[in-house]
């Protein structure tokens, strides 16, 4: 097996925005789209050598294209009130670029569902693509990410906007940047991204919009890993990665500044098998 790497440009909002897209061989009919948003700082190329190309692996095994969007000088709008970067300053559509992004793709190649996943800013565009573009997503998987508190949680549509979607978070609870425990994130006091609700909160958030189970199912996946399942018709599922930082565990060694990593497990693997993608690997229990 293999894949095609293209460049493409889509023009939006007077913008010329960019993405990669990974178009695996063997791509069957109708294939299901798997949306990458990267962190602060990142790029589309950036954050395929950051997951150690395991998105890319991710279209290979599930025959599914993945689409890594570039964010406008290196972030993304997303959800927070509070956001000092030129995509905030300048408005930039994000929500608007990524429904365009879907109708090219469901135009070229008749792709059906649409999937997403989001790391830092980019799981923070996630976020914001939940409530103003409800229904656009069949699944959500957001690493290192959490809602705004308060004030600093400021999509365009209300909660009430959202429609019930299955959504997946991993979080470490040593991330430097995204407090588990919730608090001020950003990378120091000078460049802050406000106050964030914890992990914990964010989940049992999305769960009540979802209108899942109020109370969630503990299970051990993996060492070091609690994961807490809110069931339902449009779950929510929340890993709590021990002892680990603002990383998307991917097999790799990242910048220690990030915190702690694993090499127990693939995030992409698990994104997969949240989203039931066809070809996924099998997790512990599933063998035999």
């Amino acid at each position: 097996m293999g894949y095609t790497l293209h460049r493409e440009e889509l023009e939006h909002q007077s913008r010329t925005r960019k993405y990669l897209l990974i178009e695996p061989d063997n791509l069957p009919d109708n294939p299901d789209i798997v949306l990458y948003f990267h962190g602060s700082l990142q790029s589309a190329n950036v954050s395929r050598r950051f997951t150690n190309g395991t998105f890319d692996e991710l279209a290979e095994k599930c025959g599914c294209l993945v689409a890594y969007p570039d964010g406008v000088d290196r972030h993304f709008n997303d959800a927070r009130g509070i956001l000092p970067v030129t995509a905030r300053e300048e408005n930039v559509d994000d929500v608007g670029f990524t429904r365009a992004l879907v109708e090219r793709l469901r135009r070229d190649y008749s792709a059906g569902r649409v999937f997403a996943c989001g790391y830092s800013n980019g799981g923070q565009m996630v976020l914001r693509l939940l409530f103003d573009a409800p229904g656009l997503l069949s699944a959500a998987c957001i690493f290192a990410s959490t809602l705004g508190r308060g004030d600093n949680h400021r999509p365009k549509n209300p909660d009430s906007a959202l429609q019930p979607t299955p959504v997946l978070l991993l979080h470490g609870t040593e991330d430097p940047y995204a407090p588990y425990a919730g608090g001020t994130a950003g990378l120091d006091a000078r460049r802050t991204r406000g106050e964030v609700t914890s992990a914990a909160e964010t989940a049992t958030r999305l769960a009540e919009l979802n209108g899942a189970s109020p109370e969630p199912e503990t299970s051990r996946p993996y060492p070091g890993v609690r994961a807490e399942t809110w069931g339902g018709d449009s779950p929510v599922v929340l890993w709590t990665m021990e002892g680990l930082g603002h990383v998307v565990p991917s097999g790799n060694e990242v910048d220690p500044r990030l915190g702690p990593n694993t090499q127990d497990f693939i995030a992409a693997e698990v994104a997969a098998d949240f989203f039931g993608l066809a070809g996924r690997a099998a997790l512990p229990g599933e063998l035999g």
